[in-house]
């Protein structure tokens, strides 16, 4: 894992946080204030950023690829509880609490994170309010978010709760081209993976989606995929 200053943040030349919610609304001084106390992370696929009890002490603002959170089981079973895309961060809940990672961040792909100390940050957030009106926003909806995998997680329904779950991953991604794997998806929604690979073939058989190698599905019928999403 690389970690070096960030040269496009550091000149201020590419206000890139301004494309991150938390930060979008600032003035362009403010961005380059927090610009300045970024360092730039480079983690290779399948390795860890931060593990589950590890000292929770900063920012992390993912800047390309995805970061899954995941806690382990006593028999060494994954749980993913939820999987960050470029724009959002992790450590906002624990901006001015000395806390310890309740998750274990994974790298699925390539992942580029922009970090940012805490106790740098919760010193900027004092001189500039705005920061924390954000944060307070976007973790309200993370919350919502988390109800909604409570809601998936209590459906009995099967092919339910995994259409729920691919509508999801379509709203956070922006794209009907997922990088999933039947691991992923079992693991997030608590399906082994026989189930998984049974109901998804179902749904390529009703033409909503199509396996495209491993790990991609393409969803070809939303329409589809929502009314079984939202039948009573």
């Amino acid at each position: 894992m690389d970690i070096h200053q960030c040269s496009i943040c550091a000149n201020g030349s590419e206000p890139c946080l301004q494309h991150v919610p938390l930060f979008q609304n600032l003035e362009s001084d403010q961005i380059q204030e927090v610009q300045r106390l970024i360092r730039q992370i480079e983690v290779a696929p399948g390795a860890v950023l931060f593990r589950e009890g590890d000292n929770a002490d900063s920012l992390y603002l993912i800047r390309k690829g995805s970061l899954k959170l995941v806690r382990y089981g006593s028999d060494g079973s994954e749980y993913i509880l939820d999987t960050l895309f470029p724009g959002d961060f992790y450590g906002g809940d624990q901006l001015f609490l000395s806390s310890v990672a309740r998750e274990t961040g994974v790298a699925t792909e390539p992942l580029g994170i922009c970090m940012i100390k805490a106790k740098e940050l919760q010193h900027l957030i004092l001189q500039k309010p705005a920061i924390a009106l954000k944060t307070m926003t976007y973790l309200n909806a993370k919350l919502d978010q988390y109800r909604l995998q409570v809601e998936m997680l209590s459906t009995s329904d099967v092919q339910k709760r995994i259409c729920m779950y691919l509508i999801e991953r379509y709203r956070k991604t922006g794209s009907t081209s997922l990088h999933l794997t039947q691991d992923d998806i079992g693991s997030a929604l608590h399906l082994t993976k026989e189930t998984v690979n049974r109901k998804l073939s179902s749904l390529k058989e009703e033409g909503i989606l199509r396996v495209e190698g491993k790990g991609k599905l393409l969803i070809l019928d939303m329409a589809k995929l929502e009314a079984i999403s939202f039948e009573s």
